[in-house]
């Protein structure tokens, strides 16, 4: 089975090395490596004209194009029929490709997977901050699942660099949206999740790093978490069936929702007006102000959760919800005995 793992970088050389190396010394060696540097100046160019490995095809931008744009051109540019999406500050562990394909062989009619996951630091050491639940999420997640999991949590796979899409998802839902810049990988996975199932691999093959300088942690972003989210949502409700969308409005207003009005609080008390009033209008036009304003004070106030760091996961989506709504658990046991 065809593989190429297809890697943006950026200004990355803080990590690059540690990087590059575990992709190369993967115990499956029968794979392409697309590199595009997106004009980088720290470096990170330098040291990648530097490796030697005929698995490497290696570009370069001649100015600044973004992430969604690099991702598009090396998908386009590449002919195997499964291309493993990469991050530039994460760690694959050594059989991570060798269980991508081993899964995909097993589950061919999905459109993508995204697999179980470590958290490290900066330093490479695991983050045992991180907090899991169990994690009943089956092989095979169910259109329904998977939308119900993505009004919880939004992105069900949490970052990019746990993803693996089949050429088929690509050639049936087109490429990731330029015009985004955080939320292109949210949008693609609700845009295959409608036409295939999506595949889950339980063992963690790779290591995500977890720090400050993360695109999407950057404040001046924010924005554009809400902005881009919500036309996600807007699209995931378009197919959603009513049931789905009733459910599905009580999980985003009492999880997702509150992380957006504490990023609006926090602007309001940075004095950043103007934010303050795009949030507001956002989140008014999308649901009840007045509802997820009693929400945040319960939450906020007299339960004390710190929702501008919740670190949603899957897991905590069946700790919370799923494991109490009896119509949840036949779906996930049919979902698991139908494959």
């Amino acid at each position: 089975m065809d593989l190429v793992v297809i890697l943006p970088v950026y200004n990355g050389m803080k990590y690059l090395k540690e990087n590059i190396q575990s992709v190369l010394n993967q115990n499956y060696e029968d794979f392409q490596f697309f590199i595009l540097d997106d004009c980088s100046t720290d470096g990170s160019w330098e040291y990648l004209t530097s490796i030697h490995d005929d698995r490497i095809t290696l570009k370069r931008n001649q100015s600044n194009k973004g992430l969604f744009y690099n991702l598009n051109y090396m998908i386009k540019n590449s002919s195997a029929k499964l291309i493993k999406l990469w991050a530039q500050d994460d760690i694959m562990n050594i059989d991570c490709l060798s269980e991508v394909i081993a899964f995909h062989t097993r589950n061919s009619k999905i459109g993508f997977s995204y697999s179980k996951l470590d958290y490290i630091n900066s330093f490479g050491n695991i983050d045992k901050d991180v907090l899991h639940f169990e994690d009943l999420t089956p092989e095979i997640v169910s259109r329904r699942l998977h939308t119900l999991i993505s009004f919880f949590v939004g992105s069900i796979a949490g970052n990019i660099a746990n993803v693996t899409i089949s050429r088929e998802a690509f050639n049936k839902v087109g490429l990731f949206r330029e015009d985004m810049k955080i939320s292109g990988d949210f949008d693609m996975w609700v845009r295959i999740a409608k036409e295939f199932p999506v595949g889950y691999i339980k063992n963690p093959v790779i290591k995500l790093r977890n720090h400050s300088e993360q695109l999407s942690k950057q404040e001046e972003f924010y924005i554009f978490h809400i902005i881009e989210d919500i036309q996600v949502y807007n699209n995931l409700i378009s197919y959603s069936s009513l049931e789905e969308i009733r459910k599905g409005k009580y999980l985003i207003r009492n999880y997702k929702l509150l992380f957006y009005y504490t990023l609006m609080i926090k602007a309001l008390m940075k004095g950043k007006l103007g934010v303050f009033q795009q949030f507001f209008r956002i989140l008014n036009n999308f649901d009840n102000i007045y509802l997820l304003t009693f929400l945040f004070i319960k939450n906020r106030v007299f339960f004390k959760k710190k929702n501008d760091e919740y670190q949603l996961d899957n897991s905590e989506f069946f700790a919370s919800y799923y494991s109490e709504n009896e119509s949840l658990i036949v779906d996930h046991k049919q979902t698991i005995n139908a494959n």
